[in-house]
């Protein structure tokens, strides 16, 4: 008597609304007579399965149905039975006065006449069809006698159904086989016990809201309802990854894949590297500060001998190279800004110069983080990612980038 008392004042409003309808044992019933959607009601009956009122189990059965061209032709016939029946009456016709005689559009006659032939029914000689038998003409097929009958249960179909099952699903809209989900609800002994007990007039609050409190203190000393804190709920994962995150690690994936090697340097470059080292010009827009995002500091620059060929590539003064370069005397001071990098070529650069040529061929990849000043909205930002790859080998030519 405990137990049925506690779970009395444990029903919920929703759960005391299905109780007296639970004998119905058909969902859609249910809902209609609860007056609660299918959702609350299943709900609902998951809570009644745990406190061991109801048993619930869940059947799914294949229901075969009729399309939308099966339901046209249970009223007009199949195809192929209204040009059989125009051959009863004319015994051969050209394909064309079939065509035109039996009002059959371009695709239903086509497949007609392949139907047809694939059961012996015609033959066709000189661009005549021929009806081949009179057996069978006005008997059913087993596609009408099935379509007949629809809608039936999957595993209840004899051989000769299944049969024509197998032939009609390869027609466009005939038939369709759809999954058919069935709730069956059992009161319990201990859920007869509730429902005799009644489920009326326990005076039970729901819970304490902010309205109760106000008015007075009429709710002190009733009872409320019992919730158990114990019920299983789905699982909830509140972490993932990052949808960025994602996209760059799978496109790393592909070029490790491709035997690259991958380069990595600082988010803050000198403006050497950045710029000067790709042979962008000392004066060129993109060094302004309305592109680049600057760091107030300097850094040293490398080794001299690689600073003096940036200079004289720079200044056209490369030895063997017929250039002009950028007709200016190149700055070793703007070369030392810090900025944040553009572009992820600088470590591209940067990889060049440290290779050992003993050690080619080589190939690698860099991918990640660059800024540029932009004005930021809805569709842009300040940051972005970018992936590169280079191939470096003296034997590497034109055919091997295609």
């Amino acid at each position: 008597m405990k137990d049925l008392n506690k779970t009395l004042d444990s029903l919920s409003p929703h759960e005391r609304k299905i109780l007296p309808h639970l004998e119905e044992k058909d969902l859609i019933e249910i809902c209609k007579k609860s007056n609660l959607d299918k959702v609350s009601v299943i709900r609902a009956l998951e809570y009644l399965k745990d406190k061991k009122i109801i048993n619930l189990e869940r059947e799914i059965k294949k229901e075969v149905r009729l399309g939308v061209n099966g339901a046209l032709y249970k009223k007009k016939e199949f195809p192929e039975r209204r040009l059989l029946n125009l051959l009863d009456e004319k015994r051969i016709l050209d394909l064309n006065s079939a065509k035109v005689q039996s009002k059959l559009s371009e695709d239903e006659f086509k497949a007609s006449i392949g139907v047809l032939k694939r059961k012996a029914l015609i033959d066709l000689k000189n661009k005549k069809i021929i009806l081949n038998a009179e057996v069978g003409v006005a008997k059913r097929t087993p596609e009408e006698a099935l379509i007949e009958n629809l809608p039936l249960e999957y595993d209840s179909l004899s051989e000769e159904q299944l049969y024509a099952l197998k032939n009609l699903e390869k027609r466009k809209n005939i038939v369709k086989t759809k999954e058919k989900k069935t709730i069956i609800i059992e009161l319990t002994d201990f859920g007869k016990k509730v429902l005799k007990e009644g489920i009326k007039g326990r005076g039970l609050i729901e819970q304490i809201t902010p309205d109760l409190l106000k008015k007075d203190s009429s709710w002190r000393g009733k009872r409320f309802r019992r919730y158990n804190i114990n019920f299983p709920v789905p699982e909830i994962h509140g972490g993932k990854r990052h949808f960025v995150n994602q996209a760059t690690d799978y496109a790393r994936r592909i070029w490790t894949d491709l035997g690259f090697k991958e380069m990595t340097g600082p988010l803050i470059q000198t403006s050497f590297w950045n710029f000067d080292a790709l042979f962008t010009a000392q004066d060129h827009p993109v060094r302004d500060m309305q592109d680049t995002f600057f760091i107030d500091k300097k850094e040293s620059l490398p080794k001299k001998e690689i600073v003096e060929t940036i200079k004289n590539s720079h200044e056209g003064k490369l030895k063997g190279i017929k250039s002009k370069g950028w007709n200016y005397e190149w700055d070793e001071k703007e070369a030392e800004h810090l900025v944040l990098r553009t572009h992820t070529t600088c470590l591209s650069a940067k990889t060049l110069s440290e290779i050992n040529p003993e050690d080619l061929p080589k190939k690698f990849f860099a991918l990640g983080k660059c800024f540029r000043n932009e004005t930021v909205d809805w569709s842009h930002g300040f940051e972005f990612n970018q992936t590169e790859g280079i191939v470096v080998d003296r034997n590497a030519n034109f055919r091997h980038l295609l």
